[in-house]
């Protein structure tokens, strides 16, 4: 993370001064990531985050570690994309490529002036045997070097089609690192936002064949917070596992953020959709937990699941509103249930 050093010593004091009230209050962990975190909520200069984190703000869970940890890499971690690595080193292969290549013309160039420099000299009627084959010999050497500076050339080039094959993979590898949720091993945010907006603008013939679940383990926190982060982390790891067991081709599966998981389903109907998501609750309703290497139960998790399908007006924040909407309403309604946008009401 890279704090701004050009921030006046008088508006950091201020921005502290709330950020320790706000800990206070609020109760919040104090490590560098939060703090990094709500240095910049303060400091208001990133309108979407600042807007996340308001509405995060007035939710009934809150902020936590895991909030603090997604807000981070969506909108704060440095940027590190791979595609930009990979140019940078393209770029350098290329500039050796081509140093090559002007190396091998230019000494092609001087083979030729040779070659046509013996031309010349074997057009003169008054050469003996012995200056004739100088010049055989001549054009037989040149002839030999052009052949080998030729086999050379091949060969470097092979070594950079090679090169470039193998940058990208390693390009394709980091892209789907950069996608993917190191706990779970699913997509992450990022990857859910590309998926959706493909999959939308493939949907826009038929909109309601496109169809998202958005889920939330119930008391979470609570969970947490009685069985410590270790315990909790592998319980999002097994609800990710509970969704991946049953995935369909037509599937798209994300950890949304935190304790929320969402599921993109193309080629779909709302009741199919309402169905996988009731499959999925009693999947994770009847799972005993227990901690790695003990036989004793430490109980049961429970969620909730917000299911709707795409409307032919929508945007991507219209569709995903109303599919939290939803959830929010499951929660109200006691947790443990599936409600689908339709039905909310």
């Amino acid at each position: 993370m890279v704090l701004n050093i050009q921030d006046a010593p008088d508006k950091a004091k201020r921005i502290f001064s709330m950020l320790i009230e706000a800990f206070d209050e609020q109760e919040i962990n104090p490590t560098p990531l939060n703090y990094y975190v709500w240095y910049q909520y303060f400091k208001g200069d990133k309108p979407q985050f600042r807007q996340e984190m308001d509405a995060i703000l007035d939710d009934e869970f809150g902020y936590n570690d895991r909030v603090g940890r997604r807000l981070y890499d969506e909108y704060l971690a440095e940027d590190d994309n791979p595609a930009n690595e990979f140019d940078r080193a393209f770029r350098r292969l290329i500039e050796s490529v081509i140093k090559k290549m002007n190396a091998w013309s230019e000494k092609l160039e001087a083979q030729t002036r040779d070659l046509d420099n013996c031309k010349s000299q074997l057009s003169n009627p008054d050469l003996n045997a012995e200056q004739v084959k100088a010049i055989t010999d001549s054009v037989l050497n040149t002839a030999s070097s052009m052949q080998e500076s030729s086999r050379l050339f091949q060969a470097e080039m092979l070594s950079g089609n090679e090169e470039i094959r193998h940058l990208r993979q390693q390009l394709i590898e980091a892209r789907a690192e950069a996608m993917q949720d190191e706990l779970t091993e699913i997509g992450n945010r990022k990857a859910f936002n590309e998926s959706l907006a493909a999959l939308m603008m493939s949907a826009e013939d038929d909109p309601q064949s496109l169809c998202l679940i958005l889920s939330d383990i119930d008391y979470f926190k609570k969970f947490n917070d009685t069985f410590g982060h270790l315990v909790g982390d592998s319980v999002l790891r097994y609800y990710a596992s509970i969704i991946k067991k049953s995935k369909r081709d037509n599937e798209t599966i994300s950890r949304y953020g935190g304790e929320e998981f969402a599921i993109l389903i193309a080629e779909s109907s709302l009741a199919q959709a309402t169905e996988r998501a009731e499959s999925i609750r009693k999947a994770i309703e009847s799972a005993q937990l227990k901690r790695k290497n003990e036989t004793k139960s430490i109980g049961t998790i429970t969620a909730s699941f917000g299911v709707t399908c795409m409307q032919a007006d929508d945007d991507a924040e219209s569709f995903i509103a109303r599919a939290d909407e939803a959830l929010y309403k499951a929660k109200q309604q006691g947790r443990n249930r599936v409600i689908s946008a339709e039905e909310k009401s």
